[in-house]
């Protein structure tokens, strides 16, 4: 910051006089790390490791032990993670594939291949929202280029406590080489999916939001595949896991990924 954004600099010393904590990721002494309380110095090239621990972390912690309605509500308004996206047959499991769109419903309105659709939670039915793509390139869109729900609560996920449907999908595994051009070494977990009728057919379909747990290794009750037993379970993607590539020891990365969500909970800032 003092180098890049150095009209800005006065903003991080200020901060911390005022009782702000800063964590710095940065495989070297760089000039920004003198503002550091904790300093998290990663290998070159592996911070995003670090990332997806501290992942691992907040959605465990925040989205599946206990859900924190500010998080919960912002992910719904104003993130892609409660649409629907349709999953294709591969190697005996499943991949994720595309977006539902109301095209997918025989909506045969302007640019109807481009509205994504979500499921109302109320009614457990398709609904398709203001404000994606297809709303925003045509005539028929006008107004409704917002993030307004008009009072459809979205669900967030296809998992329920009992009688959940699940398939288990093939993830990559950023940490296996890649053997070929067409993909390398994937881990299997498990998504709750519902069934959806189209004008293709009757297809498997999940969340945006159960994919993205999926990927980070964070489990549900009743899941097929392989997932993480804890924190220290080296496993895709948890603190133990990163910490032989980054070097960055996994109590930290576990504590600062907690305390980064606890400080957005309680000052009211996103996830």
């Amino acid at each position: 910051m003092p180098v890049t954004r150095t009209p800005d600099a006065h903003f991080m010393t200020e901060a911390r006089y005022r009782g702000q904590k800063v964590v710095v990721v940065s495989p070297d002494y760089a000039d920004n790390t003198k503002f550091a309380d904790e300093w998290m110095s990663p290998h070159p090239g592996t911070d995003g490791a670090v990332a997806m621990a501290m992942g691992h972390v907040i959605l465990k912690e925040f989205f599946i032990d206990r859900q924190v309605p500010r998080f919960v509500d912002y992910v719904k308004r104003y993130s892609d993670l409660p649409y629907l996206i349709t999953l294709k047959e591969k190697d005996g499991a499943y991949v994720p594939d595309k977006f539902v769109t109301a095209a997918d419903l025989g909506d045969t309105s302007e640019n109807a291949q481009f509205k994504t659709v979500l499921v109302d939670a109320a009614t457990g039915r398709p609904h398709v929202p203001n404000g994606s793509l297809g709303h925003r390139f045509g005539a028929e869109g006008e107004g409704k280029w917002n993030l307004d729900l008009e009072g459809v609560d979205p669900a967030l996920s296809m998992y329920q406590a009992s009688g959940t449907e699940a398939a288990e999908i093939l993830l990559p595994r950023f940490d296996a080489p890649q053997d070929t051009h067409e993909g390398g070494t994937a881990h299997r977990r498990g998504v709750p999916v519902g069934r959806l009728d189209t004008v293709a057919g009757e297809r498997l379909v999940t969340t945006v939001y159960d994919v993205m747990l999926a990927q980070y290794g964070v489990g549900r009750d009743g899941l097929p595949g392989d997932w993480p037993a804890g924190y220290d379970d080296d496993e895709p993607y948890t603190p133990a896991w990163q910490e032989p590539i980054t070097g960055v020891p996994a109590a930290l990365v576990e504590r600062v990924g907690r305390e980064f969500a606890r400080n957005a909970e309680k000052s009211g800032g996103a996830p």
